[in-house]
C-alpha cells in the first residue's frame, strides 16, 4: 500500500499548503521584478543651501568663490516608491562648520528632503571647494583720467584728488593679491565749477581688469573726489627792474613779451592777483638797452595754460637824458679892430644856456664855443673910428649835437683907444685889471618822466 495512503489527511492538506505558499512567494517575487523593479534616477538642479559659513570665518577662512548653485543627485529605490518622490523638497546641504583646510577640495553634500526612506542616494554627490585664509592689505585709490571729459569753454580742468587716497580691501587672500589698485569713474559734461563729491571705488587688477567676488570686501566703499575747475584769465607781466642807468641816462619805455599769460586758480587767489613779476633784470650802470630772457616767477596755486611758457624775452630801453648848461664866456674874440687902436670888452660878461644830450652837455666847456664880435659889421660914421665905446653884435656857435637857449646878452660893449695917444702920453697907464674868469656851472640835467615798466 502506498505511503501516502498511509497518512492521515490533515498532514496532506498541510503539505500541499506549504508548497502553496512558496509558489505564492516566488510568484509574487517574479511579479515584483517584472512589475516594480529596483532602479536609479536622476534628479537635476537640486539647489545647494551653504550652511555655517560664519563657522568658516570665525576660523579666519572664507570662501574664494560662490559653489555652484545646483547638483544632479543620483537615487535608487523601487520605481513605485521613486515615483513617490517630491523633487521640489530636495536640497544640498553644503556644510562648512567642520572645514579647518585651505585649497581646493571635493567636498560631500548633505541630502535632505528624500522621502520615503526606502529610497537611498545611488552615490554621494560632491562639489569642488576653494578655501583660502582671510587677509587684509591698503591700496591707492586714483581718478581714471582716460576719458573723463571736458569742462566748459574757457576753463580749465586740474589734476584730481581723492581722499582718503588709500584704501584697506579684505578677503580671501588670492583676490586681496590681484588688485593693484582702486580706481574712481568721473565724467565731466561741460562743468564750469569745482567738483566736490563722493564717488563708489572700482577693484582693478595691474591689468586693468574689474576683480569683483562677494568674498573681497572694502572696509570703505567711497572716497570723496575732487576736481579743480577754474575759469582762465589774463593776467599782466610786470618787470622786476634794479638797479639804475648810468649816469644821464634813464629808462625809456620797458618791453615784455609776451605782456600777459593766460592762467587760472581759485577765486582765492585771482581775488588777490594784479600782476605777475618776473626776475631780476639788472640795469646797474647801463648806457644802452638791455634784452634778457627772463623767467616769470610762480605763484603758489596758480596754474599756466598749457600753450605757454614762464620764460618771457624783456627789453629795457634805455635813453640818454636831456641836460641844460650855461657857460660863460670870459674870452670873445673881436674881429677887424680898427687899426691904431686898442680894444677892450667892458661890458658884463655874458652867459650862455646850452641844451643838449647829457654827454655832449656834460664835455663841454667855453673852449667849446666860438664867441666873437666883429668890428666890420658897424658902420663908423664919416670920420671913421674913434676913441670911445661900441656895441658890436655877439656872434656864437655851438657844436651841432647841442642847442643855444638863450644869452645873457645879444651885444657886447667895447672901448677902443688910440694906440698913438697910449704910446705919447707922459703918464705910464695903469694896468687895465683883466676880469677874472667866472666859473661855468656844472650842467643841469632835465628830468623827464620815465615809463613805469
Amino acid at each position: 500500500m502506498n505511503r501516502m495512503d498511509n497518512k492521515k489527511p490533515w498532514q496532506n492538506d498541510l503539505v500541499l499548503k506549504i508548497i502553496s505558499v512558496i509558489i505564492a512567494v516566488i510568484l509574487w517575487l517574479y511579479a515584483i521584478s517584472e512589475l516594480n523593479p529596483e532602479t536609479t534616477r536622476p534628479i537635476s538642479d537640486v539647489p545647494i543651501v551653504v550652511v555655517n559659513e560664519d563657522a568658516l570665518n570665525d576660523k579666519q577662512l572664507t570662501l574664494v568663490e560662490k559653489p555652484v548653485g545646483t547638483v544632479t543627485v543620483r537615487i535608487r529605490g523601487l520605481v513605485n516608491d521613486i515615483r513617490k518622490v517630491n523633487t521640489a523638497n530636495l536640497k544640498a546641504v553644503l556644510d562648512l562648520q567642520h572645514i579647518d583646510w585651505t585649497g581646493t577640495r571635493k567636498v560631500e553634500l548633505r541630502i535632505e528632503g528624500l522621502r520615503p526612506r526606502e529610497v537611498k542616494l545611488d552615490k554621494i554627490p560632491e562639489v569642488p571647494l576653494t578655501v583660502n585664509r582671510i587677509t587684509s592689505r591698503n591700496i591707492p585709490v586714483k581718478v581714471n583720467q582716460k576719458g573723463i571729459g571736458k569742462a566748459a569753454d574757457g576753463y580749465s580742468v586740474h589734476s584730481p584728488s581723492v581722499e582718503p587716497e588709500n584704501v584697506t580691501i579684505y578677503g580671501a587672500q588670492s583676490l586681496v593679491e590681484q588688485v593693484a589698485e582702486g580706481v574712481v569713474e568721473v565724467k565731466l559734461n561741460g562743468d564750469a565749477s569745482t567738483i566736490e563729491q563722493s564717488m563708489p571705488v572700482r577693484l582693478m587688477d595691474s591689468e586693468n581688469n574689474v576683480v569683483f567676488s562677494e568674498y573681497l570686501h572694502l572696509r570703505q566703499e567711497t572716497v570723496m573726489v575732487r576736481i579743480p575747475i577754474y575759469p582762465i584769465q589774463e593776467i599782466p607781466v610786470k618787470v622786476n627792474i634794479t638797479g639804475v642807468p648810468a649816469s644821464g641816462f634813464v629808462v625809456d619805455k620797458v618791453e615784455v613779451r609776451p605782456d600777459r599769460l593766460k592762467v587760472d586758480a581759485s577765486p582765492g587767489i585771482m581775488e588777490q592777483l594784479e600782476s605777475l613779476t618776473t626776475q631780476e633784470v639788472n640795469i646797474q650802470g647801463a648806457a644802452k638797452d638791455v634784452r634778457k630772457t627772463v623767467t616769470v616767477n610762480k605763484v603758489k596755486g596758480l596754474y599756466l595754460s598749457s600753450d605757454q611758457s614762464y620764460q618771457v624775452s624783456v627789453v629795457v630801453h634805455i635813453r640818454e637824458t636831456t641836460a641844460n648848461k650855461d657857460i660863460v664866456l670870459n674870452q670873445i674874440d673881436l674881429k677887424n679892430i680898427p687899426e691904431g687902436f686898442h680894444a677892450e670888452i667892458i661890458s658884463a660878461p655874458v652867459t650862455v644856456q646850452l641844451k643838449g644830450s647829457y654827454t655832449a652837455v656834460n664835455s663841454l666847456n667855453e673852449q667849446s664855443l666860438t664867441a666873437s664880435a666883429d668890428f666890420a659889421k658897424i658902420s663908423p660914421g664919416d670920420g671913421g673910428f674913434r676913441p670911445g665905446q661900441y656895441d658890436l653884435s655877439l656872434d656864437l656857435k655851438a657844436p651841432k649835437e647841442v642847442q643855444i637857449v638863450s644869452k645873457s646878452a645879444d651885444r657886447i660893449t667895447v672901448r677902443i683907444t688910440s694906440v698913438a695917444e697910449e704910446t705919447t702920453s707922459s703918464e705910464t697907464p695903469k694896468p687895465t685889471k683883466t676880469p677874472e674868469p667866472t666859473k661855468t656851472p656844472e650842467p643841469t640835467e632835465t628830468p623827464e618822466p620815465t615809463e613805469t615798466p
